[in-house]
């Protein structure tokens, strides 16, 4: 089967006069015959959907964003994230909309919004800090004020005549 002999899509895929909308759709129609096609219709539209000067159109678009968006076989998110959002908003707008009606999106700017919302989703978020407090005694607190600090008291000896040796043995060694 030949371009020529397949529908109206195809004129209107080949007819650089035609609107890109109008180019757009007709495209995206032969995409979409290919699930439905037989294996004699599978050749013409192989042909169309490679070799009209739309087809090539799209695919250099789409290769060019491809390249324009790829961070590295190392990237980590949210860098290739960021990189496709910069490759789209970098294209002309003819581009954008090629680019976003091949990937399913009906507007660019429904693309982009989902790439911005991609990038987010990639982006790490920093924890909440979390705000500490201290709470002074009133001895600490009067102390910060300037008051005289308070005379340390010896420890009575413990009423347990056990405690009492265990804390003697531990003043002997600790050299107290």
């Amino acid at each position: 089967m030949q371009i020529s002999s397949l529908p109206a899509a195809a004129t209107v895929a080949t007819d650089e006069s035609a609107g890109l909308d109008r180019q757009l759709a007709a495209f995206q129609g032969l995409m979409g015959r290919w699930r439905d096609a037989t294996a004699s219709e599978r050749p013409g539209l192989a042909q169309a959907l490679n070799d009209l000067p739309f087809a090539q159109r799209a695919q250099a678009t789409l290769d060019a964003f491809t390249r324009a968006a790829w961070a590295g076989p190392d990237a980590v998110p949210p860098e290739p994230q960021a990189r496709m959002l910069q490759a789209f908003d970098s294209m002309p707008a003819a581009d954008q909309k090629i680019v976003a009606a091949l990937q399913g999106q009906a507007a660019p700017k429904d693309y982009r919004a989902r790439l911005q919302a991609d990038l987010q989703d990639a982006t790490p978020q920093p924890p909440e800090r979390r705000v500490d407090t201290v709470t002074l005694s009133a001895e600490a607190q009067a102390r910060l004020a300037g008051a005289a600090t308070p005379q340390v008291t010896p420890l009575e000896a413990p009423a347990n005549p056990q405690i009492a040796a265990a804390l003697a043995a531990y003043a002997r060694v600790a050299g107290g």
